[in-house]
């Protein structure tokens, strides 16, 4: 049986009568939920972060190396990006609700992880998107002003990569949004009501 069905099994309870659920059963099952989410997330601020910090090393030496000094604008960005993901981590660490053997109490660190996890991709323009759109736009403008005299070829071009820095974080951006709405707020709502109604039983009994 399921995480989702073990779920619905325990909110489909009536009223007038009791029904026993196997509660290490789904103890074991709310902790592999926790451990998939937790390894995904982790994973992929190993991903995020490391190719920010590899970027970051490439645009420094591509600008130490052609003498382009704007080329360390977006390598800041990538630094940016790369650290707070890092320190985040180490933050929301130590806020996590204290672990525990209990069921409620692994619902509980879940639930905070799914939160936090909202705020990021909900906020993800401004942590994220904004400091390498104003890193590249930088860059660009730069590229841009030096070739303002060799007629409209290098401006169109360098429109042209305006355009399609906004399209591509626009699309980034929608991205996130469509990830918060389709698959952490749902998660989020299911760790809330089998939350409640594992409170509301223990109320009754």
């Amino acid at each position: 049986m399921t995480f989702d069905e073990l779920q619905k099994t325990w909110q489909s309870q009536e009223s007038s009568f009791k029904l026993t659920i196997d509660s290490d059963m789904l103890l074991r099952e709310v902790r592999r939920n926790k451990k998939c989410f937790e390894s995904a997330v982790f994973w992929r601020d190993v991903r995020e972060a490391g190719v920010s910090f590899v970027l970051a090393v490439f645009f420094l030496y591509q600008g130490t190396k052609s003498n382009l000094w704007s080329l360390y604008f977006p390598a800041l960005a990538c630094i940016f990006v790369g650290v707070f993901m890092i320190v985040d981590r180490v933050i929301q660490k130590g806020k996590l609700p204290k672990p525990s053997d209990s069921l409620a109490g692994c619902i509980k660190i879940s639930l905070a992880q799914v939160e936090h996890q909202i705020w990021l991709l909900r906020n993800v323009l401004w942590w994220y998107l904004l400091p390498f759109a104003i890193g590249v736009a930088l860059f660009w403008g730069h590229v841009g002003w030096q070739v303002r005299n060799k007629g409209p070829t290098g401006l169109i071009f360098i429109g042209g990569c305006f355009a399609g820095l906004i399209i591509l974080f626009t699309g980034i951006y929608y991205l996130n949004q469509y990830a918060v709405r389709k698959e952490l707020v749902p998660r989020k709502q299911e760790l809330e009501s089998l939350l409640n109604s594992l409170t509301n039983d223990n109320k009754v009994t």
